[in-house]
């Protein structure tokens, strides 16, 4: 497919020229650097593993002096960068770029610009094939355009069903930077994703243990789970206060009267089922309506899946199906990052696995049911220890 400004020119009948910015200075804490534009209000356009590619580089660029600076968003990569300049206007986030050595973007204005002015350029595209908006002025040796193995094609929207900009691997975007700056030092990018987490969004399950004030997770909803241990009630309430929360229980159903007064905060409740309970009245449901919670019902026992169905018809009930093994792809000495931390009073931890055995902070693979059941939060990669 060509080039849009190519389209453009053809159907107004002029020739695309460069661009001219009159730039905003801005004042910037470093002189050797690259640039990462972050975005995050557009889906297909939102890459999330920035900060991982920060920290596989990290050894190369300090070896070579460079710095990493963040415009855009400060979320995501904001605590790898070296700095981070965020919500800045169009002439200043160009000012910033003209004075880098590279640029890494999605595709977007701000990389035709780049182009422009001769600064490299390292494109990710997510919702269209990069022929359409490759940076336009920029030199074959000055820019690389990275796409993901589409399924099928580019969704042409700005939300992605598939998150394909997502499947890009993290040490693809090392590699290019390496690469494009002619550093020499290919074999220091020692990773190699082995599977991408399907979910990308945080999960943080709470044992209701012992309350600890979490100022990190304070625009996060919690999910306290009331099946997984033994309750403190002031503990309980203490979390429900203080955050929203999505409770989770399991053959127990929670009594209306009990969480009356910290139903503002409570955004779902999640029965988890492992044997038929009784009939719970329709008044119930109609309550937590009328409160804003939702319900949802979880089956782990197949056995009794229809009969709930039947039973709770007017609800949300799906199979949870817990009968996960290890990917043939992975291997027990690969290691993983976690999108779920299990919180339990001061301590936290990557997954339940890591919380039933009191495991602090290590990041090998486990061969266990309660490791695989909560794979799609993992992003699992290959490394050598002594790298």
């Amino acid at each position: 497919m060509s080039h849009l400004l190519k389209e453009y020119s053809k159907n107004l009948g002029v020739e695309p020229s460069k661009v001219i910015v009159n730039k905003h200075f801005y004042p910037i804490s470093c002189d050797n650097f690259i640039v990462i534009y972050n975005e995050q209000k557009t889906n297909s356009k939102t890459y999330r593993y920035y900060s991982l590619v920060i920290d596989i580089l990290r050894s190369v660029l300090k070896n070579n002096n460079v710095e990493v600076v963040v415009i855009g968003s400060d979320v995501g990569a904001s605590n790898r960068a070296d700095y981070i300049y965020s919500n800045l206007s169009f002439k200043e986030n160009a000012y910033i770029i003209s004075k880098s050595k590279l640029f890494i973007s999605i595709d977007n204005a701000l990389t035709q610009y780049s182009s422009s002015v001769g600064v490299p350029v390292i494109n990710l595209y997510g919702n269209i094939y990069p022929s359409i908006t490759t940076p336009f002025w920029a030199s074959k040796n000055k820019k690389i355009d990275i796409e993901p193995n589409w399924d099928g094609k580019p969704c042409m929207s700005l939300n992605d069903p598939n998150d394909s900009i997502n499947k890009i691997p993290a040490e693809e975007i090392a590699l290019s930077v390496v690469n494009i700056l002619k550093l020499g030092q290919q074999n220091f990018i020692n990773f190699k994703t082995k599977l991408i987490n399907k979910i990308h969004a945080n999960c943080i399950d709470v044992i209701p243990t012992k309350y600890i004030d979490l100022p990190i997770f304070k625009n996060e909803i919690l999910n306290i789970r009331l099946d997984k241990s033994l309750v403190d009630e002031k503990a309980f309430f203490s979390y429900c206060l203080n955050h929203k929360c999505n409770l989770v229980t399991e053959d127990v159903v929670i009594q209306l009267n009990s969480i009356e007064k910290i139903s503002k905060n409570i955004n779902s409740i999640i029965l988890i089922l492992n044997t038929m309970p009784s009939k719970i009245p329709k008044k119930y449901f109609s309550i937590l309506k009328r409160w804003g919670v939702d319900f949802q019902i979880l089956v782990k026992n197949k056995t009794i899946l229809d009969d709930v169905k039947f039973e709770y018809f007017d609800q949300e009930v799906d199979f949870a199906d817990t009968s996960c093994e290890k990917p043939k792809k992975i291997d027990l000495s690969d290691r993983f990052f976690s999108f779920k931390k299990v919180v339990e009073g001061d301590k936290v931890y990557k997954c339940m696995n890591h919380w039933k055995n009191n495991v602090d902070n290590d990041d090998n693979v486990v061969d266990n049911a309660d490791y695989w059941e909560e794979l799609d939060y993992f992003y699992i990669y290959e490394q050598h220890r002594n790298g």
